[in-house]
Order: structure tokens, then sequence, then C-alpha cells
């Protein structure tokens, strides 16, 4: 499922071909860019620590160093499978299946080859902005990864675009909401890093940005209702309000940073 965009003269973002073309929907300001890397994994237990270093201290700088990376955040919950939540904003699917991307995924650091041993239970997307409302980012958001028939998409992304989003952002706490759409081709594309590790890729992504924890757990019930379920959406098990841990953006450090290779 592919969700390549384009952007017309009158600045209004269009998805395709998964959504209606004659719909517009809306795009905020939370996001910084029209596309996205989201993943959700677990960390075996013995690779903990060193999955915490590398993540801060070499990961997401190395991937905001690439040309159209402009953000990551990542996120934690405790006690819940998968327990991380990393999303890395980018300027559009363009930058997430550039050469300068793919290098990085077919030369990985030796502590990535490391690192990527110790991941369970990962599902990543390399996904395209659909429908974001919303300016502010929240240290709280609730991630959902939903399944939907091809038929039904643009039924699904009219009700979340003009009703359940808008309902939630109307929710004390919740500041922004947001709509990917995972683009498959991209997401299973082979390369060294992709072979280290086993993943499934989301159709659909929902993320809800809050303030407070428990503002984004009611989001919950406001869009995994009846309403969504019509348009023939799965909500897949596992939706969960994760917390922020880190937060960096793009920057001349992290442009002029060499790699690390050896540790």
């Amino acid at each position: 499922m592919s969700a390549r965009d384009t952007m017309p003269d009158d600045g209004a973002f269009h998805v395709a071909p998964t959504t209606p073309a004659d719909r517009t929907f809306p795009v905020g300001r939370a996001l910084l860019g029209r596309a996205a890397v989201v993943v959700w994994n677990d960390i075996a237990d013995a690779g903990r620590k060193q999955f915490y270093d590398w993540h801060d201290r070499e990961h997401v700088p190395e991937r905001l160093a690439v040309p159209g990376f402009r953000r990551g955040r990542r996120y934690a919950r405790a006690g819940h499978s998968p327990e991380w939540l990393t999303l890395y904003e980018a300027d559009d699917l363009d930058a997430l299946t550039s050469p300068s991307y793919l290098a990085r995924l077919n030369a990985p650091t030796p502590l990535t080859t490391r690192t990527l041993v110790h991941f369970r239970n990962t599902s990543r997307a390399i996904a395209g902005v659909v429908c974001s409302l919303g300016a502010s980012t929240g240290g709280h958001v609730l991630a959902m990864r939903i399944d939907v028939p091809l038929a039904s998409t643009g039924t699904m992304c009219a009700h979340v675009s003009d009703v359940a989003f808008p309902r939630a952002m109307a929710h004390s706490g919740v500041v922004a909401c947001h709509l990917l759409a995972g683009d498959a081709a991209a997401s299973e594309r082979k390369t060294t890093e992709s072979a280290a590790r086993t993943f499934d890729v989301p159709s659909w992504v929902v993320l809800v940005e809050a303030t407070r924890a428990d503002a984004a757990a009611d989001a919950l019930a406001l869009l995994d209702d009846d309403a969504l379920r019509a348009t023939g959406a799965i909500v897949a098990a596992g939706a969960a309000v994760y917390a922020l841990e880190i937060c960096r953006l793009a920057g001349p450090a992290d442009d002029a940073a060499p790699r690390t290779t050896e540790h």
C-alpha cells in the first residue's frame, strides 16, 4: 500500500492512491515534514543498556544526519510489549528512500549490528502523512496500528479526519493527532539492516499526542469505536500510551558528525 504524495501550488497535501483523489486532508504543524519512520520494538534483557547507549548516542544522531530527516523521538512504556516507540520525521517519502538513507541502511555500524540482534517484537513502517491536526507536540502519545480493506481506505480516512480527530482534539490535554499510511514497498526494501531483524509493516498508523498520559489514554475510546469499525478498520492489539524519553532536532551538529565505526 503506497502513500506517495504531491504538494500542489495551493499548498494542500494530497495522498494517492490510498485516499480519494478529490479529497484534501488537513496537515498541521506538530509534525516536521510529510513522512516518517515509525518503529515499535522490545529488547532482550541482555541488550537493554546497550540499546540505550546506542540509540541515545549513535543511532538518533546518525539518522538525523541523513538529508531530509528533521526530528527523532523515542517513547517508552515500561511493562508493555512492544516497550518502545520511535518516530523519525522527514521532509517526504523521497527522503526515506533516498540513496543517502539506503547507504546508511546498507552499511550499519558495528554497534548497530550488535544491537539489532537484541530486537524483539518489531514493527516498522516508512509512512506518508495523510492527515495531521495540531501545532504542538506532547510528552505522551497514543500509538495505534490499523488494518483496513483497500476498498475502504477512503471511508476510513474521511471518518478519522472529519470525525474522530476533531473529537479527540476537543478533549482536554490532546494537542495533536496524526494519520499515516505505510508504504509497503519502501518499508520492505531489502537492506543489510532489514536482514538483521524480523519485523512486520503496519498498513496505517494513528498517533495522538497529549500533555497528560490520561488524556492520551482517553483518546483510545474516542478513536477505536463502532464508527471506526464500521469503516472496516481493525485496530491491532497492543495500542498503548507511551511517554517521551528523548527528542532531538536535526541540525549542523548532526550534519557534521562523523559516523562511529568502532566500539
